[in-house]
């Protein structure tokens, strides 16, 4: 007989987290340069550590600075 599975299989949790990274590029109006941010962003909701709230608050701060990638956006 199998034991059953304590941790919900990576495929299913990697699933999930796509199909809510999608949503939330949806919400934004589809914008690109934004994949990572949103794919974090489903990760912190679906592990319980970002609140409903965070959804509509829009790309968050961290979001325009993760666009840039260069890091070559110095002040001035």
């Amino acid at each position: 007989m199998k034991e059953p599975q304590m941790e919900p299989n990576t495929n299913d949790i990697e699933e999930r987290v796509r199909q809510r990274a999608f949503e939330i590029w949806k919400q934004r109006g589809c914008p690109e340069g934004y994949e990572t941010e949103f794919w974090y962003q489903a990760e912190r909701e679906l592990k319980g550590e970002g609140s409903p709230s965070d959804i509509s608050k829009g790309v968050s701060a961290n979001a325009a600075s993760a666009k840039s990638g260069s890091g070559s956006d110095g002040p001035g």
